[in-house]
């Protein structure tokens, strides 16, 4: 499927990461959707000339590890699963192919995503004593927080030639418990999570009228949750009820289009 993808998204304009940054949207508004994997080769080809792809020394398909944090009693799970209207999100990410990772807090407020970042040299389980300042400079409340779950994925970022708008594309999704093997649950394994990224909500967007023309509504769906539901629920350590149809949706949708 990689490459297939690739000789797609080389049919695409290419920029850099420089001209990335003319969305870098660190505050912004944020629509996701999901579908099965098999349905992006068709996507990517019906939104080609809307859009620009990262392309870096001809590559365009990137590799990600991100590494959560919470505090032993899963505050930042559980606040998610409330849906409390503020609420935050702490991971270290690696960028894989360029060997960059930064620590990062994503604070969610009124329905608006505000993600503010450090470098650091890698991902590490303790913080050092810059890190945890910049975490009690963004946190309310810091707690003793550790390290939860690692994930990776494989992402596929556009750029809208028209307005500030940034489409990601994230898949092979593929979720781990800290210090411990892949599990057996790997929810997101075949799906495709798209994250449409705009200073306000436009629904004009190409992207979001395609969605709406294949009847794909758009779904609040975390990487961080249902990975942590991957492996840690079946330890009885997570209260997740009022994520069980999210889950079947998911599963839905993985055994429709198998």
């Amino acid at each position: 499927m990689n490459g297939m993808l690739t000789d797609l998204l080389h049919t695409y304009h290419g920029i850099s990461l420089e001209e990335l940054s003319r969305a870098p949207l660190m505050n912004r508004t944020d629509e996701k959707f999901a579908f099965h994997l098999k349905q992006l080769p068709e996507i990517l080809e019906t939104i080609r000339e809307h859009y620009d792809v990262l392309n870096i020394d001809g590559k365009v398909i990137f590799n990600y590890t991100s590494q959560y944090f919470d505090d032993e009693d899963f505050t930042f799970f559980h606040d998610h699963h409330k849906a409390l209207p503020r609420r935050f999100k702490v991971r270290m990410r690696t960028y894989i192919d360029t060997g960059m990772s930064f620590l990062e807090v994503k604070e969610k407020k009124k329905g608006r995503t505000d993600k503010k970042r450090i470098s650091i040299p890698d991902i590490h389980a303790k913080f050092s004593e810059g890190e945890r300042d910049f975490l009690a400079s963004r946190l309310p409340d810091f707690k003793d927080l550790k390290p939860v779950m690692l994930n990776t994925y494989s992402r596929i970022t556009l750029v809208n030639k028209h307005c500030e708008e940034r489409l990601t594309i994230d898949f092979d999704i593929q979720n781990s418990d800290y210090g411990a093997g892949t599990e057996m649950s790997q929810t997101l394994s075949r799906i495709v999570i798209a994250e449409l990224k705009q200073p306000k909500l436009d629904r004009h967007s190409p992207f979001f009228k395609l969605m709406r023309s294949k009847g794909i509504r758009p779904f609040r769906i975390s990487k961080f949750c249902f990975g942590m539901m991957d492996i840690k629920e079946h330890k009885n350590l997570l209260k997740s009820n009022r994520f069980k149809s999210k889950q079947l949706y998911i599963q839905k949708l993985s055994k429709n289009a198998s």
